[in-house]
């Protein structure tokens, strides 16, 4: 007889049942409890037209306001990486710039080139 097998199935089987129990309690409970609230909220709606309409357009202005300041830091920020990219493109680095002496040891187009007559 293998009791690993009867074992867990039994507790697996309790467990189920328990938790489905509470999940259905819970749940009644719980979606009752958000249905009431949307029905009230939904028969005060249609009952104040005017308040909801004032209500509406002052969440629409506030959320318009938050998504300008935000469109505004994001445009600040772009800026001030420009500026930065600007200020560090004025500046010669060090190592970076090559091939300045070497117009003495080859025949380029100033250095006894064509231009210079060589």
């Amino acid at each position: 007889m293998d009791w690993g097998g009867a074992i867990s199935n039994t507790a697996i089987d309790a467990a189920n049942s328990v938790a489905g129990a509470a999940t259905s309690a819970a749940s009644s409970d719980w979606w009752s409890g958000v249905s009431d609230y949307a029905t009230d909220a939904f028969n005060w709606i249609g009952e104040n037209p005017e308040a909801a309409n004032m209500i509406g357009g002052v969440v629409m202005g506030g959320a318009q306001a938050y998504l300008a300041g935000e469109q505004a830091k994001d445009q600040r920020a772009f800026q001030r990486e420009m500026y930065d990219r600007k200020q560090e493109d004025r500046y010669a680095k060090p190592g970076e710039i090559n091939g300045y002496d070497s117009h003495t040891l080859t025949k380029g187009l100033l250095s006894n080139g064509m231009i210079a007559g060589g």
